[in-house]
This record gives C-alpha cells, sequence and structure tokens, in this order.
C-alpha cells in the first residue's frame, strides 16, 4: 500500500475526538501521514496523542456552546448545534483544502463535517465518513429510539414508521438545509435535493464505528456502510498516572462512578440526585467532570476529579451512572459493569435502550432520576445474577472486536478505490 496522506476531521467534544486520535494512531501506525483538523477548544487533544494537529475556529465561541444550557435539551440540541453548520463548514473547508496533495490525500470526518463533505464533492477529494452511532441512520428496517420515549416506533406499522423518518427528514432538512446549501452554492456546486441524512454519508465509504453485536447493518442503511467496532481511545498512556485516584480506590470498597459526559456543564441535578441514590444503597461515589464546581455537596467517602480515563476507573467500579454517550456506554462493557443511564438528547436515548436490551443496564429519564428510583434501578444492577452473567459475556465480546489491522485494512481499501475513481483537486 503506497503512503498516503489521511486528513482526519472530528467536530465535537471529546467524545467526537477521541475516535478520530483512535484512527490517527492506527494509520500513523500503518505507515501513513495523517493531520488532525481539531476546533480550536479540544486541539489539545490530538497534540497530546503526538497527532500534526490545525486548529480551526474561535474557542471562547466553541466553549460558549458547550456552556448553552440548551445543548442537552431533547429538541433544542440538535437546532442549536444546526445553526453552526455552515460557520463550520466553511471555518474547516478553509484550512483544510491547503493540505490536499492530488493522488495521495483521503479524508476522513465525521458526520458534521460537511465542509469535507463539500470539498470532495466539488473538487473531488476521497472522503470516508465515519459514523460513531447507530441511530443517526434513522432506519424504518429497524428503528432506532430517535427521540426520548421513542421507543414505541419500533412496535409501530412500517407505514408509522416511514411517516416518521418522514419528519425526521423534515426535521433535519429545514434545520441544516440551507446552511449547507450556502456552503455548496459558495463552492459553485449547483442546487440538490434531497434528505441532508443521504448526503452527510460520503458515497466512497461509511466507516461505523461500532460493532455488530451493538447494532448490525439495517437493509436501508448506506450500502457503503461497514461496521467495524468500538474504538475506546480514552488518552490512557498520553496522561501520567493519578496518585489521588489510585489513593482512593485503596481506601474502600468499589464505589459507583458517575459522569455526565466531557462536555456537560449542567449537571447540577444529575450529581446531586445520582450521590443521593448512592448513598442510599450505601456506596460511594466517584465523581469524573470537567467541570468539578458542579457536582456540589458529596456523600462521606466520595470525590470528585476533573478527568479519568474511563479504562483506568470503571472496570474498578461496582457500576457506571452516566449519560448514556456512545464512548462511555462502549467502556462500560469493556469493563464489563452494569450501567445506569440518564439519557437527555442525540443519541443517548438510543443507546440507553441498547444497554437495557442487553440486559447490561437500565435507564431513567430526567423526570424520574430521583434518589429513590435510582438506588432501586442501582441495587438491582449489583445484585442480579443475570446483569452479572451478562456484562461479563459483553466484556468477553469486546475483547473479540475486529482487530485494529483489519480496521486499517478497511480504510486503505475504501480509500484506494475512491482514489483511483477520483482526478483530485
Amino acid at each position: 500500500m503506497p503512503r498516503l496522506k489521511f486528513l482526519l476531521i472530528p467536530i465535537g467534544s471529546a467524545g467526537d475526538v477521541h475516535p478520530f486520535i483512535w484512527l490517527g494512531k492506527l494509520l500513523r501506525a500503518r505507515g501513513h501521514e495523517v493531520v488532525v483538523f481539531a476546533q480550536e477548544m479540544v486541539r489539545a487533544m490530538p497534540e497530546r496523542a503526538g497527532l500534526p494537529t490545525v486548529a480551526w475556529g474561535d474557542a471562547g465561541e466553541q466553549e460558549g456552546l458547550v456552556r448553552n444550557p440548551d445543548i442537552w435539551h431533547p429538541r433544542k440540541g440538535f437546532e442549536l448545534i444546526a445553526r453552526y453548520a455552515s460557520q463550520w463548514a466553511g471555518e474547516s473547508l478553509a484550512v483544510i483544502r491547503p493540505q490536499v496533495e492530488a493522488g495521495r490525500t483521503v479524508m476522513v470526518g465525521g458526520v458534521l463535517a460537511l465542509g469535507a463533505r463539500v470539498l470532495a464533492e466539488r473538487w473531488g477529494v476521497p472522503l470516508v465518513t465515519v459514523q460513531l452511532q447507530p441511530m443517526v441512520f434513522m432506519s424504518v428496517a429497524e428503528p432506532p429510539v430517535m427521540v426520548a420515549r421513542g421507543e414505541w416506533l419500533a412496535r409501530s406499522p412500517r407505514w408509522v414508521r416511514l411517516a416518521c423518518r418522514g419528519i425526521a427528514d423534515w426535521q433535519v432538512n429545514r434545520m441544516m438545509g440551507p446552511a449547507i446549501e450556502r456552503v455548496r452554492r459558495s463552492a459553485g456546486l449547483p442546487a440538490r435535493v434531497g434528505p441532508v441524512r443521504e448526503y452527510w454519508d460520503s458515497p466512497d465509504g461509511v466507516l461505523c464505528l461500532f460493532p455488530e453485536f451493538f447494532a448490525r447493518k439495517a437493509a436501508d442503511w448506506p450500502g457503503q456502510a461497514v461496521v467495524t467496532r468500538f474504538p475506546l481511545y480514552d488518552e490512557t498512556g498520553d496522561r501520567p498516572a493519578d496518585a489521588a485516584l489510585e489513593a482512593y480506590f485503596a481506601a474502600g470498597e468499589a464505589p459507583v462512578i458517575i459522569t455526565p459526559g466531557s462536555a456537560n456543564a449542567h449537571a447540577e441535578r444529575f450529581f446531586r440526585e445520582a450521590a443521593a441514590g448512592c448513598a442510599r444503597v450505601g456506596r460511594r461515589a466517584l465523581v469524573i467532570t470537567r467541570y468539578p464546581g458542579q457536582a456540589g455537596a458529596l456523600p462521606g467517602g466520595s470525590a470528585c476529579f476533573g478527568y479519568v480515563p474511563f479504562s483506568q476507573a470503571f472496570g474498578r467500579g461496582a457500576a457506571v451512572i452516566h449519560h448514556g454517550g456512545i464512548g462511555t456506554t462502549a467502556q462500560c462493557l469493556a469493563a464489563g459493569v452494569p450501567q445506569l443511564i440518564m439519557p437527555l438528547a442525540h443519541d443517548q436515548p438510543d443507546n440507553a435502550a441498547r444497554v437495557k436490551r442487553m440486559g447490561v443496564g437500565d435507564y431513567l429519564y430526567p423526570r424520574g432520576f430521583k434518589p429513590e428510583r435510582i438506588a432501586e434501578r442501582l441495587e438491582y444492577l449489583l445484585t442480579a445474577p443475570g446483569v452479572k452473567e451478562a456484562c461479563g459475556a459483553f466484556r468477553q465480546k469486546m475483547q473479540g472486536q475486529m482487530s485494529e489491522d483489519q480496521v486499517g485494512g478497511l480504510i486503505e481499501g475504501l480509500s484506494d478505490r475512491a482514489l483511483r475513481r477520483s482526478d483530485g483537486p
């Protein structure tokens, strides 16, 4: 395989960036050149991993988006992100294009890397889209839980499922379509008609970074989609060991670990209720949050840490209470630890429903996320033999995932075919 130049374009918080660092390290180890295009707010992550990084955008503006409470609202969250679609596409396209070298460059971008998608369409630069969660495909054949309390959709007649996807397409097109068209027109592309859902997946290839046992490929997913594995990168090895964390684990029995995701700056109630639920079952709590001020007063024997690689902690916990992000969910599966989820928005309700169906955890929506119900669910998850068996079984499945070498070979195969079809910029 000739030495290629891979341009990696993640957009989002740590859970969106970590999989691309994993890909970057994998591709560099196979002899390829790698450049990561990271939003300014998260540029330190790929830099700390030793990957060449080009930062773009305004860190203050990006941090402001994270601190906007609407980001976790079931409806307003996607609307808020959609408002930035055009700006992010323009900002990223401007820094990516100068790095393209004809005949050897392949872009690898997340679902929101629409600047890369426009660059691929307009100038013929190959692009592999990375999908981190199955919900984004909006399948009719195997419906995901697209909104909170949307579990009923999978049991409904096909015409209802088709109608719901039509409504979802209309909403996504309304919020993102005009912004995408502005960027496409500025690049000299003609107007297009069709769902944004179909546009954000590159025809060159779609790499699904989750395994078949979490979500099998449905008949109506894009034909070019390939289901692979969870990446599991969490900065272990790129950060020094924390002596205080080791001392905490050594000081008592396994704690319940509580984390709301790296980008959640509005989790005060989540922490308060979760910690109270832990106290009711007599468990100390280990809180992990980038914003430690929101943790408040914790029960005796509990502690709060600003950042801990999950692979260093989850396997030593009794259970994990979290938000249902795909990266956190995967780390729980790898650790073989039961999980209690409070899903808010985006892919979280669907991930939570899958966890429950797998028998490795349960979930409570925010209105029901109260100490007495948390304690009830925790007690079951901590004592039920079936849960322990399921956690052990899926831990073994995680250990038997597709190898990094196989993933690297898939990417190289997709890239080679795309480069053969492309004339370059």
